[in-house]
């Protein structure tokens, strides 16, 4: 294909292409709602160009619990662009990767609308603002025969550490965890500039290490389309990765532990700068310098129906562990199964069912005990454990287009056994055009 046939093609798919752009070894145009466009879908990927175009929305309501009966709306729409430098430029193992993401949708998720008082959404797309950022623009470059793999430009923690699946609506079955409780590490959509280094040990053991900028001018609308940098760097992230891929009876599987310290630190929830208790003598939170966390991801397939290992039953599993004097949810822990194909005749739909626990932070409630004991007459209401169960059915209506209608039950929201317990119902769909 000559060049002007090429930039001819990607502007065409510029406006009408694919879901999350599809590598070299699982590439199929059946895949997608427009199908081959004549052609240039797969001419372009063979030329080593993928354009993208995904959406994806989230709709739900409580049914009970809350304040008040509400419902809500969000959506995403992810237009990205990967460039084999290999195909195009003969540089063995080099990858360019440009994404944008823009979110829309209603101001307040269910949540908020309902006062159901939850710690976690029920809806994982809605947030970070109702706009268009850029979510993905780095290098990536393989060496040693790919064993070593290096990126470098604007990338985000939950995308390359502790990242997973995300088939659920409710926040916390879907994706990297770590993010979803700490103000300093983010997940998609927003990018930071960053640099990251992956080395597989062996066939299925890898170790990644990464260094993150922490700056909380990227959360503002108004640098969604920043290309440079704005001021108010805080500090650094520096996440790390050992993960296990192995084949357990011939199914597949994925095993991470991780680990992240950030220099950026946060506001103490107990004490004052003075070392008094804040909640009683007010004043300013005391400041720490640094903080730091640890996760544990796991998801395995365990069985499989007549050899066919696309079809089958997988259990997960995440814990998450925060900084106890700064983070509002010191830990939680879910698990999760989820089953592939479950009819003959539906092979390429999924069941879902899952279950968390959240846990807040032990500062944070001594200080809400703290204000009862010492105000005559407190009866602030403290947090101590929440729980949320989940289940989803996903319908593969074709190919490029999935529905999952999702229930949800919240048990003490906010952790808290004065707020009702919710029942929240939700419907997600995705299309890949």
């Amino acid at each position: 294909m000559n060049c002007k046939k090429t930039l001819t093609a990607a502007s065409v798919l510029w406006l009408i292409s694919s879901g999350y752009a599809a590598h070299a070894d699982d590439f199929n145009a059946d895949n997608y709602l427009f199908g081959d466009i004549g052609g240039y879908r797969s001419q372009l990927h063979n030329d080593g160009i993928d354009v993208s175009l995904g959406y994806t929305f989230e709709t739900g309501g409580n049914l009970s619990g809350g304040e008040r009966h509400a419902y809500s709306y969000a959506d995403q729409t992810v237009l990205g662009f990967d460039f084999d430098l290999n195909k195009l430029f003969g540089l063995d193992g080099g990858r360019f990767r440009f994404s944008l993401t823009n979110r829309g949708g209603q101001a307040q998720n269910i949540n908020n609308k309902a006062e159901i008082g939850q710690l976690m959404q029920s809806l994982e797309v809605y947030g970070r603002g109702r706009t268009t950022r850029i979510s993905e623009f780095f290098y990536e470059q393989k060496l040693l025969g790919g064993d070593l793999d290096l990126k470098l430009g604007r990338m985000n923690v939950g995308s390359e550490f502790g990242d997973f699946q995300c088939e659920f609506s409710y926040l916390g079955f879907c994706g990297s965890q770590p993010g979803n409780f700490n103000s300093t590490l983010y997940n998609w959509p927003i990018s930071q500039w960053a640099g990251t280094a992956k080395y597989n040990l062996n066939p299925e053991w890898y170790v990644k290490l990464g260094v993150y900028q922490m700056n909380p001018s990227w959360l503002k609308n108004s640098q969604g389309l920043n290309f440079g940098s704005p001021h108010g760097t805080k500090g650094l992230t520096i996440p790390a990765e050992l993960g296990w891929t192995p084949t357990l009876n011939g199914l597949p599987g994925t095993w991470k532990l991780g680990y992240w310290y950030d220099t950026a630190g946060g506001n103490d929830l107990y004490y004052n700068e003075q070392g008094q208790p804040l909640i009683l003598d007010g004043g300013v939170a005391r400041t720490h310098s640094n903080k730091s966390g640890a996760y544990f991801v796991v998801d395995q397939q365990i069985t499989s129906v007549d050899g066919d290992s696309s079809r089958g039953l997988s259990v997960f599993s995440n814990i998450t562990l925060n900084d106890r004097d700064i983070t509002t949810v010191d830990r939680s822990f879910n698990v999760g199964i989820v089953y592939k194909g479950p009819f003959a005749s539906r092979p390429k739909d999924q069941w879902g069912l899952a279950g968390q626990y959240l846990h807040v932070s032990d500062r944070l409630s001594d200080s809400q005990r703290l204000f009862n004991a010492a105000v005559m007459g407190g009866d602030m209401p403290v947090q101590d454990d929440e729980m949320v169960f989940a289940s989803y059915y996903k319908f593969q209506v074709t190919p490029a287009l999935a529905l999952r209608p999702e229930i949800q039950y919240i048990h003490n929201p906010g952790g808290l056994s004065e707020n009702d317990n919710a029942w929240v119902a939700t419907l997600k769909g995705s299309v890949a055009f």
